[in-house]
């Protein structure tokens, strides 16, 4: 087979090999049994070429949404950056620690016992990082916005590792690494919410899985040559793997559902050797063991394994585990007032059309996992949230790269994609918005 589903050529088709290698512009690393040599020199030039490519889209929309939260410290009544039963904050960003960063915030200062007992639906990962970067001196505050903004950067130099990866050209990953600063929902990432860190480790597990491929595996497909490790550079993937998914368990509610993208890739390489699919086997789990780690904690702690899960259907939170989305798309319409109800269902309408092309185009287990992350955004209720969740749905915007190769479709996406990042960062920063 020379087509397959979720990657475009198998290996056993040299030419089409080949063409997709042309197709990259980038030449074929030679490839050494240990790592070292030529292959390493290649694999330290695609992470600068990562840099430099998101760089600057880092700068722009960090000039942008601190711009924004600036015209929003002058409104009147100013939105306060407060979690409830707690002070107000006041710091020269201020509107950047509204919403979810205020509790972030608290919890990183104080723990879960010195906040509202609600806040044990926030996980731990990012408060815990925050905590260990204040360790060395630096004020809370500060270390909180530090840590999302590093790890923001190094998203998008892993959203070019990502495209290459799977297989895409490098006009596409650089198309990648912007969308993942200056998609709709990407504000947060300037803000003190988890979705930098969370969307670091997922692009870090996504990269290894396919990584660490030793065969063609099920359903054909490979790595191109000038990202593909070798030797003991594909255990320390494995390493990578197992440690950004036990991360991205601690992260994020749904951070256990990567699980599904490793799962696919363990059912390709079954025919691996017996210690490569005992570890494979343990890159799959380790979100879900991530996740687990937490609930026993609460079990411990309150008494519940499933409070951080339950307490979201409080009627002031999510109020459900999932609901109809054909209801929320009529609540979208009827909103009036802000307009944002109206951009977030094209935004709907734009992500599933995306989840299309990813079954195209995209590893499948790429695009599994943006299947299972979108059911579970869609299904909140009144799409609450959407354009932040679908932002850090990484295989989307790998998809949305592809469609924005030529150059002028590029300018028109990218200042349209720009000008809504600015536009819900700003219905946010004056109390309007729920991010």
């Amino acid at each position: 087979m020379t087509e397959l589903v979720g990657d475009q050529h198998s290996l056993d088709d040299p030419a089409a090999a080949a063409g997709d290698e042309a197709a990259a512009h980038v030449p074929p690393a030679r490839l050494s049994d240990d790592g070292p040599g030529s292959t390493a020199r290649s694999l330290r030039g695609v992470w600068f070429d990562g840099f430099r490519a998101v760089l600057p889209a880092w700068i722009i929309a960090h000039i942008v949404v601190i711009f924004v939260q600036d015209l929003a410290q002058r409104a009147v009544p100013l939105f306060p950056a407060q979690v409830h039963d707690r002070p107000e904050l006041h710091h020269i960003f201020n509107q950047l620690y509204t919403w979810d960063t205020a509790w972030y915030l608290g919890l990183a200062q104080t723990g879960y016992s010195g906040m509202p007992s609600d806040g044990v639906r926030f996980w731990p990962l990012f408060p815990l990082v925050t905590r260990g970067v204040s360790a060395v001196g630096i004020p809370a505050a500060t270390a909180v916005l530090a840590v999302c903004w590093v790890a923001a950067l190094l998203l998008g130099v892993l959203m070019y590792r990502l495209a290459l990866t799977a297989g895409l050209d490098t006009v596409t990953a650089r198309r990648a690494a912007w969308l993942s600063q200056l998609a709709p929902g990407a504000f947060v990432l300037v803000m003190g919410y988890t979705e930098a860190l969370a969307g670091m480790l997922a692009a870090i597990y996504l990269i290894a899985i396919r990584c660490t491929a030793t065969r063609p595996g099920l359903w054909g497909g490979a790595v191109p040559s000038n990202v593909a490790p070798r030797g003991r550079w594909i255990w320390a993937w494995h390493v990578a793997a197992i440690v950004a998914g036990l991360g991205s368990g601690l992260v994020r509610p749904t951070g256990f559902l990567l699980a599904v993208a490793g799962a696919v890739e363990l059912v390709r390489q079954w025919r691996e050797p017996a210690l490569n699919v005992l570890v494979r086997f343990v890159v799959t789990i380790s979100p879900v063991v991530g996740t687990l780690l937490f609930l026993n904690w609460s079990r411990t702690v309150y008494g519940d394994l499933m409070l951080p899960y339950s307490i979201q259907q409080l009627e002031n939170l999510r109020g459900t585990v999932a609901s109809n989305p054909i209801q929320s798309a009529l609540d979208s319409l009827n909103q009036v007032g802000n307009g944002a109800g109206a951009f977030t269902l094209v935004l709907v309408a734009a992500s599933l059309g995306l989840l299309w092309l990813c079954a195209r185009r995209l590893p499948l287990s790429y695009t599994a996992w943006a299947a299972v992350t979108l059911a579970s955004v869609i299904t909140a209720p009144h799409f609450s949230s959407f354009a932040r969740y679908a932002s850090g749905v990484l295989p989307l915007l790998l998809a949305g790269a592809l469609l924005v190769r030529d150059w002028r479709r590029w300018g028109w996406v990218v200042c349209s994609s720009a000008v809504l990042c600015a536009y819900f960062a700003y219905q946010s920063f004056i109390g309007i918005y729920v991010p």
